[in-house]
């Protein structure tokens, strides 16, 4: 891989030699405008950020977290890389798709999520990988099993779900900083808003902070699309205390290792909204859904039914209940869009699964919603 600089070290040169990183990701995703759907809702400036073109084999937010977290595994000379998620988790098949590249088996402990045909799909390319599966889990049962795991299991790495570490929140505050160069670059106008996707907090987190680093003022609005059980990882009961702590985390590590990182003040509770949850994790809302199908409909970029539709649908929804018409407002698509089909091997079956897995596909012909708009 070509070590490429980026915009987090350049800010702060210091960290370059006290921080672990790999290039994964192009230096800079695509901001565009977008007009057609903005037209349609009489909203001119609304604009998306590219993130689902991350990397030309796996789009997203979640490269941006590994370019940290897979290199501090290299540094550590771990041999395995274990993290958990859903069964059709986008975090753990990046995952397994970059630990492949620096040498490192992952391994992977799943919880059950509603059962679609892209789950499925998820579930044989794992197997291709090579990655090592287990569960499937409730929640709670497959944090337990990771926290048993992280007591047992030596020579290796252990990865939050959603890689959300305060290494990994560090690809968000370098995100911060790009963007903050694609507004002085006249690529945008400076959002007042900035809508993006909540599950495991890190890329929240690192907007939150970032934007405040770069001296960004914008307001940062966390659409939560998992169960709030999700913030005791954190140690606390409050979601939005969750987000801040963790960014407070990423401050202190930050500070600990360039002494010109300076302390700025995240506030005291960021803008989570909570009613487009649909009431579980992967659960298909029709808001979601409506709004999958307007942006595909006028822009062509596809989103997902479990984090993006959901955070587009409570954008649309704050469009129409402030009235926005001029106020320049900035969607952060987090979900992949290169096509990921070629990554199954012809030859791998769900029998190739353990047979905890097999009644995910015998016993269910779903097909996700995506396949049919």
């Amino acid at each position: 891989m070509v070590q490429k600089s980026i915009f987090l070290f350049d800010e702060y040169p210091g960290l370059e030699k006290k921080i672990p990183h790999i290039s994964l990701i192009n230096k800079k995703t695509a901001v565009q405008h977008l007009e057609a759907l903005g037209n349609s809702l009489k909203v001119s400036q609304l604009w998306i950020k590219r993130d689902d073109q991350s990397t030309e084999i796996y789009g997203g937010n979640k490269p941006r977290k590994l370019e940290f977290t897979l290199a501090d595994a290299v540094t550590k000379q771990r041999a395995n890389i274990l993290t958990m998620g859903g069964t059709g988790s986008n975090h753990c098949l990046a995952t397994a798709i970059f630990a492949q590249q620096v040498n490192l088996k992952p391994v992977l402990i799943l919880f059950n999520q509603p059962i679609t045909a892209d789950v499925q799909k998820k579930l044989l390319i794992f197997r291709s990988l090579d990655a090592e599966v287990l569960g499937p889990y409730g929640e709670v049962g497959g944090l337990f099993q990771y926290m048993v795991f992280k007591r047992l299991r030596r020579n290796t790495y252990f990865l939050p779900a959603g890689g959300s570490s305060p290494l990994g929140v560090l690809g968000f505050v370098n995100a911060a900083f790009e963007l903050k160069s694609q507004i002085e670059n006249g690529e945008m106008p400076k959002p007042r808003y900035l809508f993006v996707t909540c599950g495991t907090m890190g890329t929240m987190a690192g907007l939150l902070l970032g934007t405040k680093l770069a001296d960004l003022d914008i307001n940062i609005i966390g659409v939560r699309v998992v169960e709030t059980f999700v913030a005791l990882y954190n140690g606390t009961f409050s979601y939005a205390n969750a987000v801040l702590k963790l960014a407070k985390k990423t401050l202190k590590y930050l500070q600990k290792r360039d002494s010109a990182v300076p302390n700025v003040k995240l506030g005291d509770s960021p803008t989570i909204l909570h009613d487009f949850f649909g009431g579980g994790y992967g659960k298909v809302t029709p808001e979601g859904v409506e709004a999958i199908k307007l942006v595909k409909e006028y822009e062509n970029i596809l989103l997902d039914t479990t984090y993006t539709g959901k955070t587009f649908a409570a954008l649309l929804h704050f469009i129409k209940e402030k009235d926005i018409k001029d106020e320049p407002l900035l969607f952060w698509n987090t979900y992949n869009s290169r096509d990921i089909l070629h990554l199954k091997k012809p030859d791998i079956t769900y029998k190739d699964l353990p047979k905890s897995f097999h009644k995910i596909f015998e016993n269910n012909a779903e097909f996700h919603i995506e396949d049919t708009i």
